[in-house]
């Protein structure tokens, strides 16, 4: 996957979410408009910022240790 691509689709999300905040399912709208409208968001788009967020993407939470009682 392209960092610049994701960076772009997640400006884009950003942007319609700020936009349109009150409206009844903004995120479905939003990732919609996201992936249609990318490109116009792409010169502004860092590859930081998507290899970021892809990195945070793969990562999957770790099986947490039972919590052992704690003694007072």
């Amino acid at each position: 996957m392209d960092p610049r691509k994701v960076a772009a689709q997640f400006a884009a999300y950003d942007w319609f979410t700020n936009q349109w905040a009150n409206r009844r399912k903004p995120h479905q709208e939003a990732a919609r408009f996201a992936r249609g409208a990318w490109a116009a968001f792409l010169p502004q788009a860092h590859d930081g910022l998507g290899r970021f967020l892809i990195k945070l993407a793969e990562v999957r939470p770790s099986p947490r240790a039972p919590a052992s009682p704690v003694r007072a």
